[in-house]
């Protein structure tokens, strides 16, 4: 079980701030130092060498300031897995206040390897600062106040050297 080093988090968190390109149309929203190609309104391919890293978001706050509980997100994936490799980082306000106090994370080796990461997959595990959950479900029971806070957005991002196939990325 790999996790993302403090490093990295705030690597990814600074990506988000500084758009790198922007998708020709829809919603989906490219970053990072990698190479990204969009293949469609949800999917894209994540190609990364040494020491880069790259991914994709999409421009809606649908999520925003929802319990975990109730929220859905999902992406499928082919291609290159490693370390955390491809996953969702997710914020989370632990207090209900305007700001992340942290990000959940889905990664694919530890949704089982199975081609999809889902925060409805039983079998998703889930990490969360130095926390563990089996699942979505088990995180959103032992902390049924925490939310997404208000105008923020969930991404896909892959920080291991590969190609990531990315399609179907659903955020409910």
């Amino acid at each position: 079980m790999r996790r993302l080093s403090p490093l990295l988090a705030v690597i990814a968190i600074a990506a988000l701030t500084i758009p790198v390109a922007a998708a020709p149309s829809g919603q989906l929203r490219t970053f990072g130092t990698g190479d990204v190609n969009l293949t469609g309104p949800d999917g894209a391919t994540l190609v990364n060498d040494t020491g880069e890293y790259s991914g994709v978001y999409l421009n809606s706050k649908s999520q925003s300031a929802k319990p975990i509980g109730s929220v859905s997100f999902s992406f499928d994936y082919s291609g290159d897995i490693a370390g955390g490799a491809p996953r969702f980082s997710i914020p989370v306000t632990i207090d209900g206040d305007k700001a992340e106090e942290g990000y959940a994370f889905l990664d694919a080796i530890n949704c089982g390897n199975t081609g999809t990461v889902s925060t409805t997959s039983p079998t998703c595990a889930v990490f969360f600062g130095s926390e563990a959950f089996p699942n979505w479900a088990a995180f959103a029971a032992a902390h049924p106040t925490y939310r997404i806070p208000p105008a923020s957005i969930p991404f896909v991002i892959a920080d291991q050297p590969g190609t990531y196939v990315i399609t179907g990325i659903d955020l409910r």
